[in-house]
């Protein structure tokens, strides 16, 4: 038989080209991201670029958003659940951070930040995509505390307050080369745990 039979565990052209486009936008943002960057990055043809995204740089781009957001979300999630504190749950996905973007050597930022940012008055699908992944994320860290006790409206405030010091730090650490940023973070966020919990009803 002529070339590899492709086994069924490896991901098909359509899923190539996305987790190559979440990996670019990460890495460059959206502007510096080009079409066939993407397929040479996903190891996929144009035809096949086209074939699955006739939409172009956009479409990929929501669909990019997208998976990237839900990647990130899991992964949340699971760093959120290593830790019975509440305190050190925060503090962790600061320190988690901190830890990728060292071992990327500050090349993987948050793709959707950088997307968010350079398309907000441009695209409204990539807009609207950006939002959805962030509001994702806040769900991840708002369910995490109501479980531990705070109200709706309490929990939604500091989700929201926790994910743009995260976010906020991360684009610091990454200009600064430097993980103190995120390590600053973290312990910020202890504290607005700990002020949560002392008074659920009035946290932030």
């Amino acid at each position: 038989m002529a070339g590899r039979a492709r086994s069924a565990q490896e991901p098909g052209s359509r899923q190539r080209l996305v987790s190559a486009a979440v990996t670019l936008l990460a890495r460059q943002g959206y502007e510096a991201t080009t079409v066939n960057g993407i397929a040479v990055e996903g190891a996929a043809p144009m035809g096949s670029f086209y074939f699955h995204f006739p939409g172009g740089k956009e479409e990929i781009g929501v669909a990019a958003l997208g998976y990237g957001a839900e990647r990130f979300a899991e992964r949340l999630g699971e760093v959120l659940a290593q830790q019975a504190s509440l305190a050190e749950a925060l503090a962790g996905c600061a320190n988690w951070l901190a830890d990728e973007l060292v071992a990327s050597e500050w090349a993987d930022g948050c793709p959707i930040a950088a997307t968010a940012l350079e398309s907000v008055t441009r695209s409204a699908a990539l807009r609207a995509a950006a939002a959805a992944g962030f509001e994702r994320w806040c769900d991840v860290l708002r369910d995490r505390l109501v479980s531990e006790g705070l109200s709706d409206e309490a929990a939604t405030d500091l989700a929201t307050n926790a994910l743009s010091l995260i976010e906020g730090a991360e684009l610091l650490a990454r200009a600064q080369a430097s993980p103190y940023p995120l390590y600053r973070a973290a312990s910020a966020l202890r504290t607005l745990a700990t002020a949560a919990l002392a008074d659920p009803a009035d946290a932030p």
